[in-house]
Parts: C-alpha cells; structure tokens; sequence
C-alpha cells in the first residue's frame, strides 16, 4: 500500500508545488514589465537573469514550505486508509495558498506603485492607523474588488488543474518495488524537497541579502516574491522598537548626571589650518578584528601582515573595546548613539537623527561616502544611510562593476576586503571635494575562507588556541589565515594611500566591530581582553604639526571615541553631539575615561561584567589589558545603567521629541 500512494503522492506535491511557483513567477514578470525601464534592462542584462533565476529559488522556497504540512501528512498517511483523504485534501489546499499567494502578490504590486518599494514595515503601519479610513481609501484608490475577481479566477483555475492530477495519479496502477528501491526514493524526495525548501546547498540558506542583484533598484524589489517581503516586513515589525516622547526634565537631569553638561552637544577647537585643508576622513570598520585572536600574533605567527609597520609607527590604542558584541549593534551604536540594533529597519527608519556622526563632516562641507563589501540590503543601511548624511552608498555590486576580478573570488558574504580598499581609494583619488569615508569589511567572517589570489604568510596556530576555539589545527588555521587576509588588505591600503597624493590630505582610522566570536571566554580571566578591539589611527604630519595632541597608549577607549577623536584632526569650531566620547589624544585626558561596551566596562580601576556590577576585576598593571584575578567592591556600579539610560533618552528624543 504504502509503494502505491508514495507514487501518487510525490508527481502530486511537485507538480502542485510548480504551479504555486508559476503564480508567483507571473507576479514578478507583471512587476517587472510594468515598473522597469526596459531601455535600463538592455544594458544590464546579467541583473535581469540573477532577479529572475534568484527569485524563481525564492518561489521555489516559498512553495515547498507552503505545502510542506501536507505532504508530511501524506508520507505519514501512506500506509493506511486515510490515504486518499489526504491526496483529495491538495484540492482544497491548493485553493487557499493560490487565493493567499496571487492576493498577496497583486496587493504588493499596488503598494510598490505607492510608496516606490515592497512591502515593508510600513505597511503594519497602516493596519495599525485609523483602521476604517485605511479600508475607505483602499476601497476608493484601489481596483480591490476587480482584484479579488481575479485572484479567485487564478485560485480556481490552480484547484480544478489539482483535482484533475490528483485523479489521475491516485487512480493510476504502479508497478511494485524492491523494499531498497522504494527507501532510496523516499529518502531522494524528501532530500531534495528539504533543498528547495531551504533554497540553498551552501553553509547559508537563501535569505534577504541574496534578493541584491542590481543597482537598478526596480530589479532588487522584484525579485523576492511578495510573500518573502511580507514575512521580512513582519519580521522586522516584530523586532521593532517601541519609541516614544521624552520627559525634559528626565533628559536634561541625566545628561547632567552622566556627561555633567545640559545637553550632548560639544565643539572641535578652532584650527585655522584645518579650515583652509580639511583632509580625508577614512574609517574602516573591520569584521571581527578581536584582540582576543590578535594577542597569538608573533611566535612564527603573523595576523597582522601589511598592517604592522604602521601599528608601529601610526596611533594604535590597545586598551579599547568594541561598542558591542554585534556588527549592527556596533555601528548604530557608534554613528547614532542607538542602542536599539533595528533603527535602520524600524518604523524610525526614515527619520533623520541630529545626533548623526556624519553630519559634522556634511555640514563642513564634505561629501559623506560609506561603503560595504556585502549586500546593501543587509540590515536596509542603503536606504536608511542617506537619511543620516550619507551622500553616495555602495556595495558589492558596485565594487564588482569597478573590479570584474572580485566576482569569482567572493565568498558569501561579499567580495574580499581588498576591493573594497581599491574601489575606497579610487573614490578618494578622483573626489575634487573632501570626503568622510567609512569602509565595512566582510571577509574575516564565518565560513572562513582566505580568497585564492592570497598567500597566507607563515602561522603557527597555538594549542591554547586550538581549544579556545574548539577546532583542529586545519579548521584554526583558516581563522587565523582570513583574520592575516583582512588586516593585511587593511594595511596594503594604507601603503597605497602613504606612497600617494593622499599621504598629506588623508587621515585613516580602523576598528573591529566586535571580538572574534569563535573564542570561548574563560571568566573571569579574559574578562579585560575578551571585548577589545584594537583602534588604528593614522594622522598626516602636518596635521599634527598644527594640532595639540599627546599619545598615551594606556588610555582605556571604545567605539563611542572614534568620532570625537577624528573630529578633533579634521574639523575646525564645528558642532556635533556625543554621548561621553572623548578625543583620544586630547593633551590633558578626562579624569575618569570609562570605556564602554554592551558586556562590559573599562573604567580606572579595571573592568566590570555589565550583569554583575557591584564587583570589578582591578587591572593588573597600567597598561596591559590583564586583570588580576580577585574582584574588589566597584565604586562605579551604577555608571553602565545609567549611561544605557542615557542613550535611550537621547535615541527616543531624536526620533519622538519631547513631552509638553
């Protein structure tokens, strides 16, 4: 019995879960023939094959996940008698997903037509408004009812080619099987259903980023179907901050009380000669460029390559921690002062913030580029970037136009670090204006792979390593070889920029955005290096020759100094705001610096975990990141709480304003 209906029911689930795909592979070639340009399209015709071939695995995705409940049934039910219940049971089936899939399609066609993109978080937005004048507007503005008359004319046309299959099949006579035979082929289908499902054989499944096909944005909408950006959006609407209007009384008692001033705002020193040679700004934040990994460098192992001469000889801050343990976190943390890691997906998503660190530079004058070697559609940076100051944004497709050789050695993340150094410096080279330019790298991320055209210098992976990452030698050497990669892709850059024009007009700064990960931690041992990240500065003489400045390497520091510090080398009595971030090389530093970190907290004494505060491990000397091993009574317990308290005042005062 079973043979026979497992032989009904596997033409039955693929051929249902093909037509599913033709409705939505009908919706994104509607999209596409009515929204594109097809005079673009001509010129780009590799984007217009990766949006279909990538969306027609999105749809693919889609449809064995609709009708994966059913077809588990039927491989459940195959021996018994309910069997022809559940075969019959597609008919139905087939109605409500095609009814739900070609509805879904068409209201995001009309929403496209709106508001320029898919759907979005925004659209939960209008569920949640005035709910009667939604329906009102939608009823009046949109064909809603001609609409429904035909998502149900194509729902009864996928039902009624259903009933018709599914009455062939399950009255169809099969031939028997060896027992091998029949197992072989079950565990084939299920094997294959469970790729298609996933949409991917890689180390990742198909997911949001892969839908970045194009600089043509139309062609970036399109290719996720509109049951995907329905179920990103509501992802996202799920994740989604809260934010609200703020107390001014609260606000201005807790700047006081955390930065002794009524508001975060501060200003750069006067510079006559920064005012007559504002120089580049460059910011390179690298991935996962952890102190904890950088402490094996020397001993026959080199992490560094490229980069260290000009560790040595430029700015170099050990004593320094990430402003989070996560990438996005990280960043908004640094730029916006956010503690809220979704801003840039969130229904704040198109606010402007005051507190940007790129306006200072937008405001002086500068065009403001940031640049990625991944996908745009990672975290929504390139829409949400332009709205804090950023004036060009690109990413891996860009950098692949300006560097075809990137394409086969990019891994799944995005193309190897060193492109995105090359297309920096050819930004930087043909710019006639002064540029503030953040990088974000992504080679040194899991999986790790060391791109072909790089031979890894000479490492010798420690057995102390090897079981802090709990890998064999082959497995550790890869980390160490794309962590090698990455840092000398960073200082090739450098090179490059020192033996050029550049040199004197160029200030270049680089952190990681968070410790490697694939490290365990040992508490309370690691607690002082387990976070760090190692901040590189590198300011042209004669810069220098005209700035006050004094380099004490012991100086504790996070990600919330960056700015401040590269303020104070580029920009003259200019404005911006800051929640505590101090210029690092500031002649006579702050009495208590105090480093933070979303885990932990740098302050004099030594170091905190965040979760238990009343204690603190003292450090061990004054300049290492050492600790000694007994907690004494923290007399700064409360400082994490309160600057966290902080950050989310000044966030919701930004996004919200203030109460009455």
């Amino acid at each position: 019995m079973f043979q026979k209906n497992s032989k009904a029911l596997y033409p039955v689930v693929w051929l249902s879960l093909l037509s599913f795909t033709a409705i939505l592979m009908f919706g994104r070639l509607n999209f596409i023939l009515q929204y594109a340009n097809f005079d673009i399209l001509e010129a780009i015709p590799n984007d217009l094959f990766n949006s279909l071939f990538i969306g027609f695995r999105f749809d693919l995705k889609v449809a064995a996940i609709a009708y994966a409940p059913i077809f588990l049934i039927g491989l459940l039910t195959a021996n018994t008698r309910f069997f022809s219940k559940v075969l019959n049971a597609f008919v139905p089936y087939t109605f409500i997903v095609s009814f739900i899939a070609i509805s879904v399609t068409t209201a995001n066609f009309f929403y496209y037509q709106t508001y320029g993109n898919s759907f979005d978080i925004f659209v939960f937005g209008l569920m949640e408004d005035d709910t009667a004048a939604v329906i009102d507007i939608l009823w009046k503005d949109y064909p809603i009812l001609s609409s429904a008359i035909f998502s149900l004319f194509v729902a009864i046309a996928s039902t009624l080619l259903c009933k018709k299959y599914v009455h062939h099949f399950l009255n169809k006579a099969y031939s028997t099987q060896s027992t091998l035979k029949c197992t072989l082929v079950v565990i084939a289908n299920i094997l294959v259903y469970f790729v298609i499902a996933r949409g991917s054989i890689g180390t990742f499944p198909l997911k949001k980023y892969h839908a970045n096909v194009s600089n043509y944005e139309v062609l970036n909408q399109a290719t996720p179907n509109a049951i995907l950006a329905l179920n990103w959006a509501n992802s996202d609407h799920k994740k989604d901050a809260k934010f609200h209007k703020v107390s001014f009384n609260e606000y201005t008692s807790q700047m006081e009380k955390v930065l002794h001033q009524s508001d975060a705002k501060y200003t750069t020193p006067a510079n006559p000669y920064l005012e007559k040679n504002p120089p580049n700004v460059v910011f390179a934040l690298m991935e996962s460029m952890g102190t904890n990994l950088l402490l094996e460098d020397g001993n026959g192992t080199d992490l560094l390559g490229a980069l260290r001469p000009h560790m040595q000889s430029d700015f170099h801050f050990n004593r320094f921690t990430s402003g989070t343990g996560g990438t996005i976190n990280s960043i908004v943390m640094m730029l916006f002062h956010s503690n809220v890691n979704s801003i840039s997906h969130s229904s704040a998503q198109k606010t402007p913030l005051f507190g940007s660190a790129f306006l200072p530079y937008k405001n002086a004058g500068y065009d403001v580029v940031y640049i990625t070697g991944g996908s745009p559609n990672w975290r929504n940076l390139k829409y949400y970037m332009p709205y804090q100051g950023v004036d060009a944004f690109y990413d891996e497709v860009d950098i692949k136009k300006a560097f075809p050789e990137a394409e086969k050695l990019s891994s799944t993340w995005g193309v190897p670090d060193e492109f995105a150094f090359k297309f920096a410096e050819k930004i930087l080279a043909e710019s006639e204006k002064p540029m503030m330019l953040m990088i974000q790298t992504e080679t040194n991320h899991p999986p790790y792979k060391v791109p072909e055209n790089y031979e890894v210098k000479p490492i010798q992976v420690s057995q102390y390593a090897m079981d802090k990452m709990g890998l064999d030698k082959t497995e550790s050497e890869k980390i160490y070889g794309t962590y090698q990669y990455s840092s000398n892709a960073l200082g090739e850059f450098v090179d490059s920029i020192k033996a050029s024009s550049l040199k004197s007009k160029t200030i270049i700064s680089a952190s990681g955005d968070h410790r490697l990960r694939n490290y365990s931690i040992e508490f309370p041992k690691d607690l002082g290096f387990a976070r760090a990240v190692p901040f590189y500065l590198y300011v042209p003489e004669a810069i220098l020759e005209h700035t006050s400045y004094k380099f004490e390497k012991e100086r504790i520091g996070s990600h919330r100094d960056i700015f401040p510090t590269l303020y104070a080398f580029s920009l003259s009595n200019q404005n911006y705001y800051s929640l505590g971030g101090r210029n690092l090389l500031q002649v006579n530093d702050i009495e208590n610096p105090v480093a933070f970190n979303g885990n932990v907290t740098y302050t004099q004494n030594g170091v905190f975990n965040n979760s238990t505060p009343d204690v603190i491990y003292p450090w061990a000397d004054s300049a290492s990141l050492t600790i000694k091993p007994t907690a004494i009574v923290n007399p700064d317990k409360s400082i994490q709480k309160d600057y966290s308290h902080l950050q989310t005042l000044f966030l919701n005062a930004q996004i919200k304003g203030f109460t009455e």
